[in-house]
């Protein structure tokens, strides 16, 4: 009976159809199966409302009529079935091109046809052509209109109220000042039909803002509310008194939303498809940190074996060869103790390299005397090494004795690879080593006063170890800053949440 009540009106049609475009959306979204029922409803509630309306009489036509309509809008649906994973209308720009020719322009135009047919077969007073324009663009609005709309309501999965409390409060607020708007442009229409264009424009940056904030559902519910003052002034403008200036202006009102509904969904696909590849990239990315994580952890695994490997097992048998030297040199005769001496010497020396060569592998004294020690003994280790070439310089906060873990040992790491960075590539003489703990952060900071670099050069490069740093600092949610410039030194400053 809606049916009947919106297509045929005293100005003779409505500027736009609602139970077309509602019983595309059903089919849709409904087995095949079911198509029959709901079709056979749609025709016999516009059957009834025709014959209340215009006289008993009037059944067979309109049956005609209703039946023709009925099998170009299943054919449609057929068109554009919808798969059963198929969560929105238009998941791509081509649904939306299929959409708009095959259902927007091909069954507008059908069902207009056969709408017209049967009109000419009951009245001679009434100018088909211009009845055929408005009844193909009342057909297509309301295609255009409440088919994607009623679609996106059937297959929506609505998360738990409490996580999208916000979004819902924020798109009401929004459909409410989107509807004031329109209504407010729409409201001198009647009395300036000139203003119509521009009553119609005045929303469109409203519902391109609604197809990038709330996706596809955003533009379906933003053009019912938009164009509804829309509607309700092209009817008042339906009137005998201004017939031909009103069906002018219903024609521009029709194209622009047409048009308008092309656009806003088009651009809520673009605004989903952009959301989607960032999601993508986000688990892609979260992927490839656990990865990371992981690697690093075989890495870690790795180092630790090797460093057992060489305390436990060369580091011994060196000291036991020492040993045997320091006995053989006993019983040797004096000519003999330089050479053994010498030998003896060397293997003490070794026995110093595999021992720090175990410690750069897993700092043991990490687990004991914490990241100050830990970095206390590194220092150690290089003074050592290369006392008489770099000045060392060291400041410990005694508060970074709470970090430990696999915190602790990024630290320790990014200490150890900015210190070898500096002495290997930069040519200092100084350098500076600061732990502190401030502002709930705890920092490391390494500087030197070498040649420096252009980082964007070194970073295109991945050199000096620069991408391994950010990864393990990455991986423990901190932070890492490198300043560097030619000539004025760099500096490596590391931060964590304490």
């Amino acid at each position: 009976m809606a049916s009947h009540a919106l297509l045929v009106k005293p100005a003779e049609i409505t500027s736009i159809w609602i139970p077309g475009g509602l019983i595309l959306a059903y089919l849709v979204c409904r087995p095949v199966q079911s198509w029959l029922l709901l079709l056979s409803g749609f025709t016999a509630g516009g059957v009834l409302a025709f014959a209340l309306r215009s006289g008993v009489g009037m059944v067979v036509l309109p049956a005609v009529g209703y039946l023709w309509i009925s099998a170009c809008i299943a054919a449609g649906a057929a068109a554009i079935k919808l798969g059963p994973r198929q969560r929105v209308m238009f998941p791509t720009i081509g649904h939306l091109a299929r959409f708009f020719l095959i259902v927007v322009a091909g069954v507008s135009v059908a069902c207009s046809s056969g709408f017209v047919g049967v009109v000419a077969m009951m009245r001679d007073d009434i100018s088909l052509p211009r009845l055929w324009m408005l009844g193909t663009t009342a057909f297509a609005v309301g295609f255009m209109l409440v088919t994607p709309l009623m679609v996106e309501l059937q297959r929506a999965k609505f998360p738990p109220w409490r996580d999208v409390r916000k979004q819902v409060v924020g798109f009401f607020l929004f459909s409410v000042g989107l509807w004031m708007i329109s209504a407010l442009a729409w409201h001198a229409a009647p009395s300036n039909l000139s203003n119509i264009p521009l009553a119609l424009f005045v929303p469109i940056p409203l519902l391109m803002l609604a197809a990038f904030q709330f996706g596809t559902f955003g533009p379906s519910v933003g053009l019912v509310v938009a164009f509804l003052p829309a509607m309700i002034v092209a009817i008042r403008l339906d009137r005998v008194d201004t017939f031909e200036l009103g069906h002018v202006n219903s024609y521009i009102m029709q194209l622009w939303t047409l048009a308008a509904g092309v656009l806003v969904h088009a651009l809520a696909i673009q605004a989903r498809q952009r959301t989607d590849i960032l999601h993508r990239l986000s688990v892609t990315s979260e992927e490839n940190r656990s990865l990371a994580a992981r690697l690093m952890q075989s890495q870690e695994e790795q180092s630790i074996r090797i460093s057992r490997e060489l305390h436990d097992g060369v580091n011994q048998k060196l000291t036991f060869f020492s040993i045997a030297l320091s006995s053989i040199r006993q019983r040797s005769p004096e000519d003999l103790h330089a050479p053994v001496d010498e030998v003896t010497a060397g293997i003490r020396e070794l026995i110093d390299e595999v021992r720090n060569i175990s410690h750069s592998l897993h700092p043991s004294v990490l687990e004991h005397a914490g990241i100050g020690g830990a970095i206390d003994d590194l220092v150690r280790v290089i003074e050592g090494r290369w006392g008489g070439e770099i000045a060392l310089r060291i400041e410990i906060d005694p508060a970074l004795d709470e970090l430990e873990g696999e915190r602790a040992l990024c630290m320790y790491r990014v200490a150890q690879e900015s210190i070898r960075n500096a002495i290997e590539h930069s040519g200092a003489s100084a350098m500076k080593i600061v732990l502190s703990a401030a502002d709930g952060r705890w920092r490391l900071r390494v500087s030197d006063n070498g040649r420096g670099f252009v980082l964007k050069e070194v970073a295109m490069h991945s050199g000096l170890g620069l991408v391994s740093m950010k990864e393990r600092v990455q991986l423990v949610r901190g932070k890492l800053h490198i300043r560097s410039r030619p000539g004025r030194g760099t500096s490596v400053t590391m931060e964590l949440s304490a």
